[in-house]
């Protein structure tokens, strides 16, 4: 077997509830691990190749697919599109972008919940690089585009997904050529969000509740024990996002706005819902 298809980013954007969605239609087959990450850490993916197959479970006439944003990790991980080329030249991929602003704010919450980085966001989206460069979506995409070609390559914005998902679930049917129809009613409740959801911090327990087990005793404690127990002693919760000052956010846009104006032209169109509140420039052909 082969994969047929990719999710490969932004992270942050989307991706969770993005790939439930494709994990619940008939026609594909999505991979047990929503972020397996395979081919950007394993130099040598051949040798294993046996063992990320096994997460897979096609059925006649489904394809294969799978979501990692690991894979647009660039230059943190340099390899990777070459790595799948190598497995698989005809791979299509997905992916779908944010407010790359925002994006930045929803990556630095996702770490402060879970305790990843407790610095102020000045000291941290300005120190380490990983928080900006995975908002250059242009400098993401450029190898995808130019080993791949435009055409296996389908660009989403998040701002348009959330607005209208089923919408959304027709572009990605009529690019893996799959029938629309079981996206109509699909489940559009958001996924993996860091505000106002608590968040364990052990490891092993976040595991655990995927387990069989722990839905025996999940039926079993009454919720008026087991919450209080979950929120209070087990895990982390933040009511709203971190402030991020209007300065700041102004020097985050002005980063990352030559990679705004580089999906512009890859798509054609304008994208003022990004560019409201930092910039009055239009879109111009």
């Amino acid at each position: 077997m082969r994969v047929d298809f990719m999710m490969i980013g932004a992270q942050k954007a989307g991706t969770t509830s993005l790939a439930a969605q494709l994990a619940a239609h008939p026609q594909i087959c999505f991979c047990r691990e929503k972020e397996p990450g395979y081919f950007h850490k394993t130099a040598d993916w051949r040798a294993g190749l046996d063992k990320y197959h096994s997460l897979y479970d096609p059925r006649p006439g489904q394809i294969c697919g799978e979501g990692s944003t690991f894979y647009t990790f660039f230059p943190e991980f340099r390899e990777t599109h070459t790595r799948l080329y190598d497995y698989n030249p005809e791979l299509k991929f997905i992916y779908i972008m944010r407010q790359p602003v925002e994006r930045v704010i929803s990556h630095y919450t996702h770490n402060r919940v879970r305790e990843i980085d407790m610095r102020p966001p000045e000291d941290a989206v300005f120190t380490d690089a990983a928080y900006v460069d995975r908002s250059r979506y242009g400098v993401q995409l450029r190898p995808y585009l130019e080993l791949f070609g435009p055409e296996n390559v389908l660009l989403l914005i998040f701002e348009e997904y959330t607005a209208d998902q089923i919408g959304t679930l027709g572009r990605i049917a009529e690019f893996l050529d799959i029938d629309a129809a079981p996206f109509i009613t699909t489940d559009t409740t958001p996924l993996h969000q860091s505000v106002g959801q608590p968040f364990l911090r052990s490891e092993a327990l976040r595991n655990f509740t995927k387990t069989g087990t722990f839905q025996k005793v999940r039926n079993v404690v009454p919720a008026a024990i087991r919450q209080p127990i979950r929120h209070r002693l087990l895990s982390n919760k933040i009511d709203e996002k971190p402030h991020f000052s209007p300065e700041m956010k102004m020097a985050l846009w002005r980063m990352l706005e030559d990679d705004v104006n580089t999906i512009e032209g890859l798509l054609g169109r304008g994208l003022n819902v990004w560019r409201r509140g930092y910039t009055d420039e239009a879109w111009t052909d």
